[in-house]
């Protein structure tokens, strides 16, 4: 694994991966595509090994929808986009869209402190 993908881990220990999807599209259409994948990600994701966390944006002019999921590992993530459920969901989601995909390493969390 780390051959092939040497940022995969740190010090021997595998880091969790940030798969971000999202599409442009016709406002009209935002909606429709936010419940889409929140329901792929509730029925489906949480079923799938290394699934961490997944959260849907849609933007505040409705023109794109983003989704970013966490996993455990890279290749605990590669495996749930092989699973066919996932591929058939997203083909019917993605036709006609201005797709960014993009996967990458969560590299800090920064949250407020209580004074």
């Amino acid at each position: 694994m780390t051959d092939q993908f040497p940022r995969d881990e740190i010090n021997g220990k595998p880091r969790a991966v940030v798969h971000i999807w999202s599409a442009a599209l016709d406002p009209h259409k935002s909606q429709q595509l936010a419940s889409r994948v929140t329901d792929l990600i509730r029925s489906v994701g949480v079923g799938l090994e290394g699934f961490v966390e997944g959260r849907v944006f849609e933007a505040d002019d409705g023109k794109s929808v983003t989704a970013m999921t966490t996993w455990k590992t890279r290749h605990l993530w590669a495996s749930a986009v092989w699973n066919q459920r996932v591929d058939v969901i997203l083909e019917s989601v993605q036709s006609g869209a201005k797709i960014l995909d993009v996967i990458c390493y969560q590299r800090a969390t920064i949250v407020p402190t209580e004074a």
